[in-house]
């Protein structure tokens, strides 16, 4: 983008690239992510969403497709997306106790989560704003799974923080 004028198309592309960026990127964090939890029920949901991750790179591909354009970008990713992942690859690396690392996993997969969901709402107001209904019937489904997963994850995560309050008599009731 450069400081050069930007039209709405322009910066709706941009958007899905970096989206297609971040996609790409959480596709290649879950693995090891997975390989790191010791719930089976959080490792099962994260795998779910990969296998969904997986299929949202495929829909992104074809929405650029629709706009005219391909992945492409500038194959970087967004400073926020960095942060995110570097985050989670941490936290993984600091926390030792497994509990508290699938808690942790929770947290910094509810955080690209959050920021997917921000992202596929604009997405999507953007490609049918711009006339891309199928675009935008794509991107509302993956919106539906990002959403889907964030309450999977808030779901699984109730018995695992009762387990980490148990594991801790550190904590004053």
């Amino acid at each position: 983008m450069n400081g050069a004028r930007v039209n709405y198309k322009q910066l709706m592309i941009k958007d899905l690239q970096d989206l297609y960026q971040a996609e790409s990127e959480q596709e290649r964090l879950m693995p090891q992510l997975i390989s790191r939890l010791s719930n089976d029920e959080l490792r099962s949901a994260i795998q779910q969403h990969l296998d969904e991750t997986q299929q949202h790179v495929l829909r992104l591909q074809q929405v650029l497709e629709m706009a005219g354009t391909g992945p492409g970008g500038d194959g970087e990713l967004t400073t926020g997306v960095q942060g995110l992942v570097s985050e989670a690859y941490k936290k993984l690396e600091q926390v030792q106790d497994p509990t508290l690392r699938d808690l942790a996993a929770i947290a910094e997969m509810q955080k690209l989560e959050h920021y997917e969901i921000a992202c596929y709402g604009t997405a999507r107001a953007m490609a049918r704003t711009a006339g891309l209904d199928a675009a935008g019937r794509l991107l509302q489904a993956t919106l539906d799974e990002e959403e889907g997963t964030d309450k999977r994850l808030t779901d699984v995560a109730l018995p695992i923080h009762k387990q980490a309050a148990e594991q801790d008599s550190t904590i004053e009731h």
